[in-house]
């Protein structure tokens, strides 16, 4: 249970505090657009952007923390984690659930990019922060 539940639970927090807060910093430096937590109604489902984003994070966190072997024993993959974050999570948003949604990669896709790399990868970085806290002191499986 352990290997499930606290992993999606930080994935779920991660998004809320380190991916969201990060894109509302770089709004509030005026480098992107998007202000983060965004608040648009997730089409069919009509629940806010930023909830959906927590919910898609938290499964990717399990998966995160089964592939980089996240455990107390063990010291924390650092690099891995903003890797994966930075990597997986924005492939996943642009190739898979866009085009779900009927939003088609097109145009200059760089800018889209570095900032879906940079503030997921702060997911993946607060994910790991998260699983830590969950853990410590915790005796291993």
């Amino acid at each position: 249970m352990q290997k499930v539940i606290l992993p999606f639970v930080a994935g779920f927090l991660a998004a809320l505090f380190f991916r969201e807060a990060t894109i509302a910093l770089l709004h509030a430096a005026g480098v992107v657009d998007p202000a983060g937590y965004s608040t648009a109604p997730f089409l069919p489902l009509g629940i806010p952007e930023f909830i959906v984003n927590a919910l898609w994070s938290a499964v990717f966190g399990i998966l995160m923390a089964w592939l980089l072997r996240v455990s107390p024993e063990r010291t924390a993959p650092w690099v891995g984690g903003l890797v994966f974050g930075g990597v997986v999570l924005t492939a996943a948003s642009v190739f898979v659930v866009d085009p779900l949604r009927g939003i088609w990669p097109s145009g200059n896709m760089l800018p889209r990019l570095a900032l879906g790399f940079a503030s997921n990868a702060m997911w993946g970085w607060g994910a790991l922060v998260f699983l830590r806290a969950f853990t410590a002191g915790n005796d291993p499986d």
